[in-house]
């Protein structure tokens, strides 16, 4: 009985100390995030405080079909939702991917937000960034309320469920979020040059 008992307090430790850990990198997250855009080397700076409703940041490839084929529908947020209170942000750090195709690409797609450099990978370790696209949105605190896939399929144009807009249009709506996490379909992000 006593090594039941053991066992179970063992197992409630462990499945708390995963919980904890799965939810840590959002308490850790700087007040803001900033660094050189892949297009013109300008410093920017993304303070959460200064959205009203939160910030929309999405992890992006140059070279991965997926990431690609949402970049219509982050236009499409983006001029929905970012007058009403929130901001864009997009994140490149894959490191096979050069500065010239990295440039080529994100000029071509002409997205209305800037496209941030995260060339030593801290930002995508510290978030856990997975694939591409790899959407977060943070609170203007600075908590993480939703992380996942913008929909559910690695091609947009075959989706059914809209994730990200239906977290978005929640919190446009002080509504309680459909979704916090959702699997994350697309190109594994890249952390090395080979």
């Amino acid at each position: 009985m006593e090594t039941q008992t053991m066992k179970n307090l063992f197992k409630q430790i462990i499945w708390t100390t995963w919980l904890l850990s799965s939810f840590a990198f959002a308490s850790q997250l700087p007040p803001s995030f900033g660094g050189k855009t892949v297009l013109k080397s300008e410093t920017v700076k993304t303070e959460w405080a200064k959205a009203k409703k939160g910030t929309v940041e999405v992890f992006l490839s140059a070279n991965c079909p997926c990431s690609a084929s949402h970049e219509i529908a982050l236009k499409n947020m983006y001029q929905e939702f970012c007058s009403k209170g929130f901001q864009f942000l997009g994140v490149h750090s894959n490191l096979d991917e050069s500065t010239e195709l990295t440039q080529d690409h994100f000029s071509k797609s002409d997205l209305p937000f800037p496209v941030i450099q995260d060339p030593t990978l801290q930002y995508t370790n510290l978030l856990n960034a997975l694939k591409t696209p790899h959407a977060y949105v943070i609170s203007p605190s600075g908590a993480v309320v939703y992380q996942g896939g913008v929909d559910d399929s690695n091609n947009h144009a075959h989706s059914k469920t809209h994730y990200l807009k239906a977290v978005l249009a929640a919190l446009d709506q002080s509504l309680p979020l459909p979704f916090t996490e959702t699997r994350t379909l697309g190109c594994v992000i890249k952390r090395t040059k080979h």
